[in-house]
């Protein structure tokens, strides 16, 4: 009797279900059919010299989702926003072009852009349109090129066939890209397809440059190999060099007041201390940081010339700068701001919770402990006994504590320093920056109802309080300051004395 044979354990591939590289064609189709890469009608005018360097650029982006690759493949269409220009010249592209060159084969033909500046711009421009100078270029690559990229030849074959395939049923004229390798090495494979043309594009990494490939004798014999035996006109050739001088410091120091003291180089020369005036002096530290720099480029071109005309080997050259046909200098300036570093870091302030006793402990605004201690400071502010007030008897005994039993990181001598600037006429014997004589309540600015009034206590304060956050101790440093400033307004209160600035 013949054994029953359950069906349910043998493995049945469906060959009618989609692979996942038909699936993505299908995807990959769908989003250059909604970019409309197989026109060149709305491309506009031929490239000026080096404008593809300067002009702004458009970026789309699309995520796909693929099986053997968990992380998915990111699709970016990049694309040139020229300046609009004459009719003329839109013209003139069009009855140029013919069967075999598209736009981007004119791109690539184009000797304006083929040297780009040394020095890359605040917008990132892509490494493709620095390497072809392609206005127009899609590029695939993993969503998260970091933690996957392509490494496989197995993953090559896959995108690439897919792009020959799709970029054929779609009549893509815009060149397709894959990036492969670590992001790193901006290696790029890709393809360009015309009506009756298809072209090619493949790096080769090396680890150092043959020597023969050093000199332009090298690179013509090597030019001369891949075209025909038969051709035999004269190769035009540009030659470009870059010469990258050494890097130059900002030599604008940094000033930090109240760093030095009075000792300080820039209040004392030769020794004689003398009196600024206000509307050269900030409290707040400005100049450089020290990692600003410049950047600067010499580059010498020869455009256009007949492989007769120059020599270049390794015993003998004739592309000398100061023979060069054009010559241009790029200087780029790296200089961050001292200032807003500070600032940017002083913000962070707002977000702490700990209270002002934590710093410099409970007894800072200097009352003597015991009962009177024990009660609400505020008592003594809303008193009605009152002594009448003094206008400039500042001679008193109790200056000597102000700045004592202050936890923190400044000494004494500095803390009675950034007093002195804040209350000058207390301090008589340090003060080199007295307050003006003018009213503040002369002219009032609506638009001002928040601010502080150009050098006035207020003013005068908030600097310190950031430069102490960013010079001299941080948050300790700030609390550090401001209990000694609240003891100071205390002892003007209790003494009837008129609060400067």
């Amino acid at each position: 009797m013949a054994e029953e044979i359950d069906d349910n354990e043998f493995y049945r591939e469906n060959f009618s279900a989609d692979s996942d590289w038909e699936v993505f064609n299908a995807q990959l189709g769908e989003i250059l059919q909604k970019w409309d890469v197989s026109s060149d009608s709305d491309v506009g005018r031929s490239l000026r010299p080096e404008e593809i360097f300067r002009c702004k650029w458009k970026v789309q982006q699309e995520k796909l989702d693929i099986l053997m690759n968990t992380n998915g493949i990111e699709v970016e269409y990049h694309q040139a926003i020229l300046e609009e220009d004459e009719l003329g010249a839109r013209e003139e592209i069009k009855e140029n072009t013919c069967l075999q060159r598209t736009i981007c084969h004119e791109d690539l033909m184009s000797i304006g852009n083929s040297f780009g500046p040394p020095i890359r711009n605040t917008q990132d421009l892509h490494t493709l349109a620095r390497i072809y100078g392609l206005r127009r270029f899609i590029v695939m690559h993993p969503a998260s090129p970091n933690l996957k990229y392509m490494k496989s030849t197995s993953e090559f074959n896959f995108f690439l066939s897919a792009a020959a395939v799709v970029a054929a049923e779609v009549q893509s004229v815009v060149p397709i890209f894959v990036q492969i390798y670590d992001p790193k090495w901006n290696f790029y494979t890709g393809l360009a397809l015309a009506p009756a043309l298809r072209t090619n594009f493949r790096l080769i990494g090396l680890e150092r440059a043959p020597p023969e490939c050093r000199f332009l004798m090298g690179l013509l014999t090597l030019f001369r190999e891949k075209v025909p035996s038969s051709y035999n006109q004269a190769a035009k050739i540009s030659v470009c060099t870059t010469y990258a001088l050494d890097t130059m410091r900002i030599r604008m120091p940094m000033y930090v007041p109240f760093d030095h003291g009075l000792s300080s180089e820039d209040i004392v020369v030769d020794g004689e201390v003398f009196q600024l005036e206000l509307q050269h002096f900030y409290a707040l530290p400005h100049g450089y940081t020290p990692e600003s720099c410049t950047e600067i480029y010499l580059v010498y071109t020869w455009p256009e010339l007949s492989e007769h005309v120059a020599f270049d080997s390794e015993q003998r050259t004739d592309f000398v700068p100061s023979k060069a046909p054009l010559g241009k200098v790029y200087l780029s300036v790296e200089a961050s701001s001292y200032l807003s570093c500070c600032l940017k870091d002083y913000q962070s302030v707002a977000g702490i919770t700990r209270s002002l006793e934590s710093y410099v402990g409970r007894n800072f605004s200097g009352i003597s402990s015991g009962a009177e201690g024990a009660s609400n400071p505020l008592d003594r502010i809303t008193s009605h006994q009152l002594s009448p007030r003094r206008d400039r008897s500042y001679n008193l005994p109790s200056q000597a504590g102000l700045t004592k039993r202050l936890p923190g990181p400044m000494t004494e001598s500095e803390l009675s320093e950034l007093l002195a600037y804040l209350f000058p006429d207390m301090h008589p014997d340090m003060a080199l920056y007295p307050y003006s004589k003018k009213n503040f309540k002369d002219k009032f600015d609506p638009m001002r109802i928040k601010s502080a009034a150009a050098d006035s206590l207020v003013c005068r304060l908030s600097c310190l309080l950031a430069n102490c956050h960013a010079h001299l101790g941080g948050v300790e440093g700030m609390a550090q300051l401001w209990a000694a400033f609240t003891r100071q307004l205390r002892l003007l209160w209790d003494n009837s004395l008129i609060v400067p600035g």
